[in-house]
């Protein structure tokens, strides 16, 4: 069964654009939905992908009823067939419980769990009524294990891994599975804007991170890529 209709969240992203290169590499016949925050970014990847975006949609996932609109636009866009869903779209807060503010721990959660529950939400029944679909996401490691100065952001990663654990649960039936992936520190400009400082050749690169998510979704029928933890020697959790 192949999975050539995709949605990408985070599509502007380092995981999320590299992915969607490697997709459409490993089998010409993919097709792509790529929604991100930066409209700018999202055109030139769309540019260099041609003719396997079948759509594209800059939007902040926060805002209401932008997860479900990006979710009937795919569907659309696929005439009626998505196949699957690559969520990378999220947030970064590396801050001690002490010094995080309501607000910062509101974003977080907002960003990170409430936006991966209505983009599944969606999603998943979508891909339930074709009988057919996977839903892969990325918790990362802190989605896993705890780490000092990120309570707000493990938080919405523990939520985030606990909340699709139980809709796999749900969907089990309808073949259709869901795929969380726990990486260790990756490459990408998602560490930017963070307080914590990474040695690019010490972690994950965003190609790696990517050929483990297309080589997941290319896995066969039977098999159900539920959860893989990979992580830097250097850089290692729960041990």
């Amino acid at each position: 069964m192949a999975f050539t209709n995709i949605l990408i969240t985070g599509a502007t992203g380092g995981i999320g654009a590299e992915t969607a290169r490697q997709l459409i590499a490993a089998n010409p016949d993919t097709k792509v939905f790529l929604t991100g925050r930066d409209a700018q970014r999202l055109e030139t990847l769309a540019d260099e992908l041609g003719d396997h975006v079948a759509g594209q949609h800059a939007c902040d996932l926060t805002t209401p009823n932008a997860a479900a609109k990006v979710v009937e636009q795919a569907v659309d866009a696929f005439d009626g067939a998505l196949d699957a869903v690559i969520h990378c779209a999220g947030v970064g807060l590396i801050k001690s419980a002490a010094d995080t503010t309501d607000g910062e721990f509101s974003r977080i959660i907002n960003t990170n769990t409430r936006t991966t529950f209505l983009i599944a939400q969606a999603s998943l029944e979508a891909m339930a009524a074709n009988k057919k679909g996977r839903f892969f996401t990325l918790p990362g490691t802190l989605g896993k294990y705890a780490m000092r100065n990120a309570s707000a952001y493990v938080a919405s990663k523990w939520a985030v891994t606990g909340m699709l654990k139980c809709m796999a649960l749900e969907y089990q039936r309808k073949n259709v599975n869901i795929g969380l992936f726990f990486f260790g520190g990756v490459a990408t400009p998602f560490w930017d804007d963070l307080d914590m400082k990474i040695a690019p050749d010490k972690v994950i690169s965003a190609e790696t991170a990517a050929q483990v998510l297309v080589q997941s979704m290319n896995a066969p029928d039977h098999l159900v890529p539920s959860e893989l933890v990979l992580q830097p020697e250097s850089h290692q959790l729960g041990l």
